[in-house]
């Protein structure tokens, strides 16, 4: 039997958008001929996860999670990665106090 959910990478998202943008179909319709669920099209469409730069997208990668706060990010692993290098322990409480 065949599993209920299908998780779609980013390369079928894509082919997927332009699919639906070439076609003259209504969404219902459109879900019904690639069988899909009509709440997914919906989600994925709504999302256009990265549709303009496929290139920089990870082509095998479901979800693709940015941070709002990307300097803070950089500067934080650039810490842990010196940290590591000095074989210092690093905690929980510790990775919150350098974030902030």
């Amino acid at each position: 039997m065949a599993t209920k959910r299908k998780n779609f990478s980013f390369a079928e998202k894509n082919e997927l958008i332009e699919k639906f943008q070439n076609s003259n179909l209504s969404k219902a319709a459109f879900a019904k001929a690639n069988s899909i669920p009509r709440t997914s099209l919906n989600n994925i469409l709504a999302a256009k996860l990265c549709s303009s730069n496929v290139q920089i997208c990870d082509q095998e990668g479901k979800r693709h999670r940015l941070s709002p706060y990307e300097n803070v990010d950089k500067a934080l692993l650039s810490w842990i990665k010196y940290a590591r290098s000095q074989n210092a322990p690093i905690s929980w409480n510790v990775l919150k106090e350098k974030s902030l």
